[in-house]
């Protein structure tokens, strides 16, 4: 089985789990952080009243589709797996809103040149096998002067650095004490530390490596923020992931 294979089989079955915490998110003060942190990075030339057509990079259960719609704005979600498709559809009728949700490879999209205004991904880049093809397709459907958003984290960083790895298995260590779990509750954590060891973003320092890859794609600005978890993470979450901070990554065509 390929590696990509291997990837949207271990995504079918996260997508419960994925679609119970944004459940939490969309209750919490994430649902107009995310929105905010997102539209303060629109292109220069949109007008403050403007409707951007926006594509939602690995959509899962549906999160940005339901907080960019809220916001006046035409959304298209796509992902690999069609259960998380299926849960970001209902997630959706649930809020009231509606979005295009298509099944797709986010290597190979499936739209014309120059489409979209904005595209934004989160937890996506580490996922790929060949980010440097994402990031050309990416580029290729925004239009001039439209943004990439990336934001991510150096989930499995600590495979392959030892003084991070110290860090985390002691983080890992007071997590289960404290709250009698890991820092992470996926449904086959075995498959999930076997795909982080083998997948292309495991070992890169991000997010000075998409700067790099954004740079020779072809982006005219590129910048980065190195954590944004202050901005979105709960206090829990900062609790299990602060090791690993969700930084944020762009550029603009």
């Amino acid at each position: 089985m390929d590696i990509n294979q291997r990837i949207k089989n271990y995504w079918e079955g996260e997508a419960s789990v994925y679609s119970s915490g944004i459940e939490d998110e969309l209750k919490g003060f994430q649902r107009e952080e995310w929105k905010k942190l997102i539209l303060e990075n629109k292109p220069s030339y949109a007008e403050e009243t403007s409707v951007l057509d926006i594509l939602d990079i690995g959509t899962g259960p549906g999160f940005f589709p339901i907080v960019l719609t809220e916001a006046g704005h035409r959304v298209t979600g796509i992902d690999i797996t069609e259960n998380m498709i299926a849960y970001a559809d209902k997630n959706l009728k649930k809020e009231g809103f509606c979005a295009r949700l298509i099944t797709m490879d986010s290597q190979e999209l499936e739209f014309q040149d120059n489409t979209f205004d904005m595209a934004v991904c989160r937890n996506l880049t580490w996922t790929i096998d060949d980010p440097v093809k994402a990031y050309k397709e990416w580029y290729r459907v925004l239009k001039p002067g439209g943004k990439l958003l990336i934001f991510d984290a150096c989930w499995y960083l600590h495979l392959f650095d030892e003084e991070l790895r110290k860090k985390y298995e002691e983080n890992e260590r007071r997590i289960k004490e404290k709250y009698l779990r890991g820092v992470h509750q996926h449904r086959d954590p075995e498959e999930g530390d076997a795909l982080g060891r083998s997948l292309f973003m495991s070992d890169k320092k991000r997010p000075q490596w998409d700067l790099q890859a954004l740079v020779e794609t072809g982006f005219s600005k590129v910048f980065s923020t190195i954590d944004v978890s202050e901005r979105v993470w709960d206090e829990i979450g900062k609790e299990l992931n602060g090791v690993t901070p969700q930084f944020m990554v762009g550029g603009e065509k």
